[in-house]
């Protein structure tokens, strides 16, 4: 019977994490997709040629994979249970990061929208590269919880 109560505990404490697992996954995936959104955008801003579609459809792409990582954030946040210190300092660090990429994600539409785009050319480009950065912190911290 303790045997089986003992597995039973077993049990119950790996369905969260499984769960959880697959959505640290996600989470990584995401940052990994901003992260390649945000270095093309930064290269097709870069470009003596500037092509203003180009750069909307980059920064509408972008967009959606930071709502796609804010979804899979929130979702995880419902699921964690029990962590020690060192996870939830980490896990405040990965909601942090990935407040900051919407922040900044939400910016570079402000800019873009502005109507001064070929003027907010630097910044804009400048955004992006911060976002690229920020995207590799936020894998890195999200693969230190997914062990």
């Amino acid at each position: 019977m303790k045997h089986l109560l003992h597995l039973a505990a077993i049990a119950a404490l790996a369905l969260p994490a499984a769960a959880g697992a697959e959505t640290f996954r996600n989470i990584i995936g995401d940052a990994a997709n901003i992260q390649r959104d945000a270095e093309k955008l930064s290269r097709d801003l870069k470009q003596k040629a500037l092509d203003e579609t180009q750069v909307k459809q980059d920064i509408s792409a972008l967009n959606q994979d930071v709502a796609k990582l804010k979804q899979d954030v929130t979702e995880l946040d419902g699921k964690l249970g029990q962590m020690t210190e060192a996870q939830k300092k980490d896990w405040d660090l990965v909601k942090t990061k990935a407040e900051l990429l919407t922040i900044f994600a939400a910016r570079k539409q402000t800019l873009m929208d502005s109507g001064e785009f070929r003027k907010n050319r630097s910044m804009l480009r400048a955004h992006a590269d911060g976002i690229a950065k920020r995207a590799a912190m936020l894998q890195q911290t999200a693969n230190k919880l997914d062990k």
